[in-house]
């Protein structure tokens, strides 16, 4: 698996997976707390408010083995959904969660709705199956794929080369009903397969072809 390594003050070094979480997350410490929450958007740091959140998800995480759900957590801690987001401004799970130490995979095990960021959002709106792909095909557009790009916190947001990837897995099924091999979609749009795991962090089934609409089964 693909692993990243994040350089913090005090010569510390920090192991993270390809989605940028903590992995192994036993390295937690407030150090790395620290670092990262700079790296998301609190410059300033953690406030007692933050840490009082932090702690809460640890002891949840290394206590009790699990990761609540937003709503709960927000419950449990006497704190509104909009309060959340002002603390941490990149969500619940890619935010509060990553700054916790809480690795992507342990909360891909417990829950799989614990790794999509806008699911809620996405509900409301589209028919999504069990496994948070759509339903129908036919119902995706652009704002679809906007709601899922804003949870991988891309640099340089939807470029022109996701779009192609997009473009040819949608033409790709909807001439055949078939999802094309990775190696064929890379091939047809000229790119490594490094490349394509980048520019689709969460991996090509439920990266790429998820945004393009594609169902889960095929």
């Amino acid at each position: 698996m693909e692993r990243h390594i994040m350089r913090c003050g005090r010569g510390k070094e920090y192991k993270l997976d390809r989605h940028g979480f903590l992995d192994p997350p036993h390295q937690w410490d407030e150090n790395f707390a620290n670092c990262m929450a700079k790296k998301l958007g609190i410059p300033r740091g953690l406030t007692e408010e933050h840490w009082k959140f932090i702690r809460y998800l640890r002891e949840k995480f290394i206590e009790e083995g699990t990761v609540p759900v937003v709503v709960l957590a927000c419950a449990e801690n006497g704190l509104k959904l909009s309060k959340l987001r002002a603390l941490f401004p990149t969500g619940y799970h890619r935010g509060a969660c990553k700054i916790a130490g809480i690795s992507y995979a342990f909360m891909y095990k417990i829950n799989i709705w614990l790794t999509y960021e806008s699911y809620t959002a996405l509900k409301d709106k589209y028919k999504l199956d069990p496994t948070g792909f759509l339903e129908n095909f036919e119902e995706w557009d652009e704002d679809f794929t906007l709601h899922i790009v804003n949870e991988w916190n891309l640099p340089n947001g939807l470029t022109d080369r996701h779009r192609h990837v997009i473009i040819f897995l949608r033409e790709y099924y909807k001439k055949t009903k078939n999802i094309p091999t990775i190696f064929k979609t890379c091939s047809a749009n000229n790119m490594s397969l490094d490349e394509l795991h980048e520019l689709f962090p969460e991996g090509y089934r439920r990266g790429a072809c998820r945004i393009a609409g594609l169902p889960f089964f095929a």
